[in-house]
């Protein structure tokens, strides 16, 4: 599912479009086989045969966008094998045009219960149906021509206002979400946005597990307070609460208002949240820093904004680059230093070698960065040892949601068991230890490793794990056992890789 971590305002010039999964009254998802390219609704979970980007078609003329709202969103629905939706004036649906078609346009009409229909613009009839019997060929909305939104994006991410070009935090000193920072930075900005599926509904989740209610607290467990109703306007997101009202980050903190429609204030945009990282030399234990105008030195005992960095990798030559808090880079100086630029040029990308828990930086020439007695960072053309050794230390996931293309990681229902095919995520709670392993915990208990080498959730004391960043959005795991995480797609989760290559990517 990659294709749902592209923002819709990435890029300004290119229509917003969402990636969704449309679920229908009798609990199926809409589904796109590849057999003759048939339409079915016989989906029971969210995969990638049921994920349908939603290209807005925006509308032309003065006045054109409030008319949208009343008359519907113009929009294309292409499936995963990039083909288009389209209904003839007899009501039967295809999804085989490999570019849109008169009657590929559909009008996305807007219910108070969070559902929507989608009004065929040629024909003027409504998509619905059931099993394999998905017509477009209703006159009037029915429960049978509704379909809820599942987002197809990965939960975790930075929530956007494009208005006022701020993001969301958490606030933990406050106990409240605010919507004011022009910088997504650290573990306070990474939201994670939740579907429930039995509700239809979604939730707003902090890094620390904490649910947003709509009176703007933080709570531990999930209550009608906490669920919203999605509302799409042109490829942005709007959270409609119980009593109809949106959620805003107009007063400073984020809490529901009583407005008739979503505004400037109430519309957001799901970002995917790249890797923050710091570097602790391993040797010494201190913490890179990176302030404006000053040296790079390794000398912070604890991390705040200057200490995180952004991990940028790049997808062809697998290099890195991190990028502070203050958008400049690290980067090789004159005569062996390390310094601060803004530019992004060759002089910033190193190659990350991993020594298992930990990692040595090295530049295209060779030279690998290091570090002096008194903290400043050098480049130095030696083999690398223990002065070159860096803990590479996730930041801002505190909760951890891995997904490959088998499915989520989470617990097989009734046991202890880890699988890595799962429809919904059991998300894991990341700690780090001081020697730079991560341990993970969910339902209590710690990972832990099967002598086959299956992934169980029944530890009492944590089990050393490592990540290793192998591309811009992909982590893979090693295990205790030296090995590396495997996602089958039967869903057995288990280290069995001999080396990074092989095993499974996870987005994070």
């Amino acid at each position: 599912m990659s294709g749902s971590d592209q923002s819709p305002m990435a890029n300004s010039t290119v229509p917003p479009s969402l990636a969704c999964g449309l679920i229908n009254a009798a609990n199926r998802y809409l589904s796109a086989e590849p057999f003759r390219f048939q339409v079915v609704a016989t989906g029971l979970v969210l995969r990638l045969r049921q994920v349908w980007m939603l290209r807005f078609v925006p509308s032309q003329g003065a006045g054109a966008a409030g008319q949208a709202e009343e008359s519907g969103q113009r929009l294309h629905l292409l499936s995963s094998l990039q083909r288009f939706l389209a209904a003839d004036p007899n009501g039967k649906v295809t999804c085989d045009q490999e570019s849109p078609g008169p009657g590929a346009l559909f009008l996305l009409r807007q219910y108070p219960d969070g559902k929507v229909s989608l009004q065929c613009e040629l024909s003027q009839r409504y998509l619905g149906g059931a099993e394999d019997n998905v017509t477009c060929f209703a006159q009037t909305v029915s429960e049978g021509e509704k379909w809820s939104l599942h987002l197809a994006q990965h939960p975790n991410g930075h929530m956007l206002n494009p208005g006022k070009q701020r993001y969301m935090r958490c606030d933990q000193q406050t106990g409240h979400m605010r919507c004011d920072r022009d910088l997504p930075w650290g573990p306070e900005a990474v939201i994670t946005l939740h579907f429930y599926l039995k509700e239809k509904k979604y939730g707003l989740r902090s890094g620390a597990g904490s649910l947003l209610a709509a009176d703007g607290s933080l709570q531990a467990e999930l209550s009608p307070q906490t669920l919203y109703s999605l509302e799409l306007r042109g490829g942005l997101l709007a959270l409609r609460d119980a009593d109809g009202r949106y959620l805003t980050g107009r007063e400073g903190t984020v809490k529901t208002f009583k407005t008739d429609k979503p505004g400037r204030d109430e519309l957001f945009a799901l970002e995917p949240s790249a890797a923050q990282v710091s570097l602790r030399t391993f040797a010494g234990g201190r913490f890179v820093c990176c302030r404006p105008g000053a040296d790079i030195y390794a000398n912070a005992m604890s991390v705040g904004n200057t200490e995180i960095f952004q991990l940028l990798l790049n997808d062809v030559t697998k290099q890195a680059c991190f990028r502070s808090s203050s958008g400049t880079y690290l980067a090789a100086g004159p005569k062996d230093s390390v310094v601060s630029t803004s530019t992004q040029d060759k002089g910033v990308w190193f190659s990350l070698q991993y020594r298992e828990q930990r990692v040595t930086l090295r530049m295209a020439d060779g030279r690998h960065m290091a570090t002096r007695p008194n903290g400043q960072l050098l480049l130095v053309p030696e083999a690398a040892g223990k002065e070159e050794e860096f803990l590479l230390l996730l930041v801002n996931r505190p909760l951890l949601i891995l997904q490959s293309e088998a499915g989520f990681v989470g617990l097989f229902p009734g046991t202890q068991r880890l699988d890595g095919n799962r429809p919904a995520y059991d998300a894991s709670t990341l700690t780090l230890g001081e020697d730079g392993f991560c341990h993970f915990r969910v339902a209590n208990k710690y990972w832990s490793l099967e002598q086959d080498g299956l992934v169980m959730a029944s530890g009492d004391h944590p089990s050393n794990f490592t990540l290793q960043f192998v591309s811009s959005s992909c982590l893979v795991l090693k295990a205790p056992n030296s090995k590396y995480l495997v996602a089958e797609a039967g869903g057995r989760l288990w280290a069995g890789a001999s080396n990074a290559a092989s095993a499974t990517p996870f987005r994070y």
